[in-house]
């Protein structure tokens, strides 16, 4: 098994290796990016959220303060 093994990996040339660890390497490469991007863009919405929140929060007092008056 092992000798049609080595036969059969033998049988290409050695820079097609190369190239299979390159596309191999840049497929990890952009998962890992993708998902730092993922958890990036996500604390970005919390914190647009935050601030959104915030704003009514404030508009709300402002608005009762409004009509206390």
């Amino acid at each position: 098994m092992s000798s049609t093994l080595s036969g059969f990996f033998s049988s290409f040339p050695w820079w097609l290796y190369f190239v299979l660890a390159g596309i191999i390497y840049s497929g990890y490469k952009t998962m890992q990016l993708t998902a730092e991007e993922r958890k990036v863009d996500q604390i970005h919405i919390e914190e647009e959220g935050r601030v959104y929140v915030e704003r009514m929060e404030d508009e709300r007092k402002r608005r009762k303060q409004a009509t206390d008056n």
